[in-house]
């Protein structure tokens, strides 16, 4: 079956079996970065979003990847099981990103339930994981914060996500880095930026609603944890800026808001 699947990885239009996607799903948090990254997550994402798969695979996708506990499967622990989530993770922000874009043939082609799923477990997700391994030497790259935050970017963009609650992805991003006492060093904070600036450029977050938010959020630095989260947030911060400053969109209020975060 390995063979079989990596071929079809360099194929311009390759069509998949259910036998195959089932494979590939069973081998979502593989231990082999060479069959983990390079085959099934990449078959998967491409599969979703170049849309070789049909309405009838996309579907058993959905339902096999939120099936079993979902992200919440084994979240207290690392190494294999974290694998697992974080990947798992990545598919569930392929599925919204498709689900959420009318030139996709998979156009709200979750189900109700199942969307509502994915929606509640991509926003809380990152408020329970606790591995923050980025590289592994064993594994090579686990990432689950770095993943988290691109699924939860898809959270609050998605249209069916109201507007009124994206401050609650808002509220879990303070709660992140608050939690996690050691410094980033895989670029997590820059992913988590995205929850941040994309809800911004796509209408469903206003700038002044950031700055507000920023300017409550406090970081005492009383021990040398303190400052990695202090720390983490500003980069983040600063991601932020960059990335609305080069659009020249970020306004004067937000802008001030972040200059002035220090501790």
């Amino acid at each position: 079956m390995y063979q079989e699947l990596q071929s079809k990885v360099t194929e311009e239009k390759p069509s998949y079996s259910q036998e195959e996607i089932q494979w590939l799903l069973e081998h979502l948090g593989d231990p082999s970065f060479e069959i983990r990254d390079d085959l099934v997550f990449t078959s998967l994402a491409r599969g979703i979003q170049e849309e070789l798969f049909t309405q009838e695979q996309f579907h058993f996708i959905a339902e096999v990847i939120s099936f079993d506990g979902g992200l919440e499967k084994d979240i207290d622990k690392s190494g294999l099981p974290t694998l697992e989530r974080s990947f798992r993770a990545l598919i569930y922000a392929n599925l919204l990103c498709v689900d959420a874009n009318p030139q996709s043939i998979f156009y709200q082609g979750l189900k109700a339930e199942i969307r509502t799923v994915i929606l509640n477990q991509g926003l809380l997700y990152l408020a329970k994981e606790k591995d923050t391994t980025g590289f592994s030497s064993q594994y090579g790259w686990v990432h689950a914060f770095a993943h988290g935050a691109d699924l939860l970017t898809e959270v609050v963009c998605h249209p069916d996500f109201p507007k009124n609650r994206v401050l609650e992805g808002l509220d879990i991003l303070g709660q992140i880095f608050k939690r996690i006492s050691i410094r980033f060093t895989d670029d997590e904070d820059w992913c988590l930026a995205r929850v941040l600036y994309e809800p911004i450029l796509q209408g469903k977050l206003d700038q002044e609603q950031v700055a507000s938010w920023i300017k409550a959020v406090d970081f005492p630095i009383e021990e040398r944890e303190d400052f990695y989260k202090f720390s983490n947030f500003r980069s983040c911060l600063l991601e932020v800026y960059v990335q609305l400053d080069r659009r020249n969109i970020l306004q004067a209020d937000l802008k001030e808001a972040i200059q002035s975060f220090q501790y």
